[in-house]
């Protein structure tokens, strides 16, 4: 479902760009795959790839069965579906989960939510709420 997150994250980019964050996605397929990925969901930030996953070890991102097959990532499957967004096939890991994490140079790590099933994205809405008050208090750069 990280299409449907693609997807999502892309409508907020000019958003993003008015708050001097940057927009990019690491992907655990091949530069081939992420190409593709790009093209095909319409992600409009920067995208790189690790195929060996050590950043999402680093970041502490989940990986295994019991977080892609469960039924909280079956539910979001059907949000997803309803919502016009259709699960094609997997390019890279499809047992990692991935998330969101608003990084400064200078600070570090400002905000994260990890995902904690397949599909639980965080919303548009609460990854602006960081911003705005990581750019209120002059925390990024």
């Amino acid at each position: 479902m990280c299409r449907q997150s693609a997807q999502e994250l892309s409508k907020i980019k000019e958003q993003l760009d008015k708050a001097s964050v940057g927009l990019v996605a690491i992907g655990s397929g091949t530069p081939l795959m992420a190409k593709s990925f790009q093209s095909d969901y319409g992600f409009t930030g920067k995208l790189y790839c690790d195929q060996s996953r050590k950043i999402y070890d680093e970041l502490g991102c989940q990986r295994g069965l019991k977080y892609v097959f469960n039924g909280q990532a079956l539910s979001a499957l059907k949000k997803a579906v309803k919502e016009g967004y259709s699960q094609g096939k997997t390019q890279g890991d499809n047992l990692q989960l991935g998330g969101v994490f608003l990084i400064s140079k200078s600070r570090g790590m400002l905000w994260q939510h990890l995902e904690t099933f397949a599909g639980d994205h965080a919303s548009n809405e609460e990854i602006m709420k960081a911003v705005q008050e990581a750019t209120n208090n002059s925390m990024i750069a």
